[in-house]
């Protein structure tokens, strides 16, 4: 397919773009973008606006990234379809539901993400710095229990680190939170994302990282509470194509007890 499409992929930055990274690392030498599609299976995971918990099941989940330029990535990101198998329920949600959530199983369209990072401090050593705004967009319908239809905004300082085998990038900041409940509230929260990458052998990388969010709020309203996740991943990547899986654990309510996902992206870059 890239051969039909006119495109290659650059050695140098081949490394660079990687598929639902928790930060993707910036300061790429030349234009290149990625697609990706995977799934993610979510265990026991809390959905208090709509009173629901159980096992979400997301596929297909994209993935879009574009090096715009040599220190800014822009991305698109959600899940096209999601199924939530309930196995709780509160009898007083604190919103309406639809009245076909009442089979033990809903399904919605995932909220998607827009976000750009950018570097335009360098220094030696490979260290940079930069910002991070991402915006969550209002795509999912809150009375179907799984989204909150919502447009939160996030940002936050970025960094970035690297050596010949190593990458180190996370961005600490504040997450403004539409309250999905209560017109014209919201709710400030404390978020953060790190990740470090290490090529560990040619074709092979893997990775460690964290990203979550924390409220200010002694009490959140529903659908704005913390949420937190550690995960690993690991990739194998030939030419312009690479294949990953991950295994995530939540550290909040919110955000169930463990994640796998899996997917595999495309990197291409126009000819030069």
């Amino acid at each position: 397919m890239a051969a039909a499409l006119g495109i290659v992929l650059p050695a140098p930055a081949a490394a660079q773009l990687k598929r639902d990274a928790l930060v993707q690392p910036v300061g790429l030498e030349r234009s290149e973008a990625l697609i990706g599609v995977g799934f993610t299976r979510t265990t026991n995971a809390a959905f208090p606006l709509a009173g629901h918990g159980g096992d979400l099941t997301a596929f297909p989940v994209l993935h879009a990234a574009w090096a715009i330029g040599p220190h800014a990535v822009a991305e698109l990101k959600g899940a096209v379809r999601k199924v939530l198998s309930i196995e709780a329920r509160d009898r007083a949600p604190a919103i309406a539901l639809d009245p076909s959530v009442r089979d033990g199983t809903t399904r919605d369209v995932g909220d998607f993400e827009i976000g750009i990072s950018i570097v335009p401090l360098r220094g030696p050593g490979g260290f940079s710095a930069g910002g991070h705004l991402g915006v969550k967009l209002p795509n999912s319908d809150e009375s179907m229990g799984i989204g909150t239809n919502t447009t939160d905004v996030t940002m936050a300082a970025l960094f970035s680190w690297a050596s010949a085998r190593w990458r180190a990038t996370g961005w600490f900041g504040v997450s403004i939170l539409e309250v999905p409940a209560e017109p014209f509230e919201q709710n400030d929260a404390f978020a953060w994302a790190f990740e470090t990458l290490w090529d560990a052998a040619p074709g092979w990388r893997l990775s460690v990282g964290t990203r979550g969010r924390a409220s200010t709020r002694s009490i959140s309203p529903p659908g704005t509470g913390n949420l937190g996740e550690l995960r690993a991943t690991v990739e194998w990547r030939r030419g312009p194509v690479a294949i990953d899986a991950a295994l995530g654990h939540g550290t909040t309510e919110m955000s169930g007890d463990w994640n796998v996902r899996a997917g595999v992206a495309w990197t291409l870059a126009a000819n030069r």
